[in-house]
């Protein structure tokens, strides 16, 4: 038998949101294809197992070692992690950062590239030491700057999770201000105009987007909720939001808008503006969302 192969696969090839590892599982077939299986590491350890046919001649230029697919390292390319660095002249301290890059040494080890609001770091993958999270946890940053004796790994993960259960209201009403949800882990208060860097893996720039704006559009447009009068999202979070004019009447040529507006909720929610939206119960499932560019969605 044949020593198994391995592939980096590029985002869209499996419904996981972002690069993975393949498996070569099948010899290819008379068409040229051959079967791939998803390889369970790095970001998506806790992914559904999936498996595809593909073009042998697309993906053979693409192998790489069993050690660096089963180690996952690639897998965070455009992600956004959470991890210990120790700033200049400072202590050990929880930070927050967006993957530019990645690399695997001939030592077999890999190292990732992490934009930490405009510094560029470079530091070891280690599994246990870089922790993959949501867009909305990366920019609420709970645990920014804490020292790590004062909160443990475990200690941060449990942090993060009841902040992304308050904000996309997992098993309680949903909430959108950040100042409660971050009180609440015992966490400073967040300045929403403050610019973060994303990466979008459809070009592979590196955006300036204020905090707000990201926080806006992972609760109104990833949740489905109403957005504000007047505001109307694009299909990807690197779009400009568009100010379209508030309540178009019944019918005005405008008269689409109110329904795109709505995002697909049903019109007979009467939200006069002196009355908040009814609450929705979000179906967001613990298992966490990793979205960060919605391409080819």
């Amino acid at each position: 038998a044949m020593p198994a192969q391995y592939v980096y696969l590029k985002p869209g090839v499996f419904t996981v949101v972002g690069f993975c590892y393949g498996k070569v599982v099948a010899s290819a077939k008379r068409d040229g294809k051959v079967k791939v299986k998803l390889v369970r590491s790095g970001r998506w350890t806790e992914a559904q197992g999936e498996a595809k046919e593909l073009h042998y001649e697309e993906i053979a230029s693409r192998t790489v070692t069993a050690t660096e697919a089963l180690d996952g390292a690639g897998t965070f390319g455009g992600g956004v992690i959470c991890t210990s660095r120790v700033p200049a002249r400072g202590a050990r301290v929880w930070d927050y950062g967006v993957v530019v890059g990645y690399r695997w040494d001939e030592d077999q080890r890999g190292s990732l590239d992490v934009n930490f609001n405009g510094t560029v770091v470079v530091i070891a993958h280690e599994p246990i030491a870089v922790l993959d999270v949501a867009v909305e946890i990366y920019a609420l940053r709970p645990c920014m700057g804490k020292s790590v004796s004062l909160i443990m790994p475990q200690e941060l993960r449990q942090k993060h999770e009841q902040v992304y259960n308050k904000f996309n209201g997992v098993g309680q009403v949903a909430v959108r201000e950040s100042t409660p949800i971050l009180e609440e882990v015992g966490a400073k208060h967040l300045d929403e105009t403050q610019l973060l860097p994303l990466l979008d893996i459809t070009s592979f720039e590196v955006s300036m987007l204020p905090i707000h704006h990201i926080l806006d559009y992972v609760y109104y447009k990833d949740g489905g909720r109403t957005p504000p009068d007047g505001v109307l999202f694009g299909e990807s979070i690197f779009d400009q939001v568009q100010a379209v004019p508030a309540r178009p009447q019944a019918n005005s040529e405008g008269a689409g808008t109110g329904a795109e507006l709505s995002d697909g909720l049903s019109e007979s929610q009467e939200d006069s503006s002196d009355e908040p939206t009814p609450p929705r119960r979000s179906n967001v499932s613990a298992q966490k969302r990793r979205r960060i560019t919605r391409a080819g969605h």
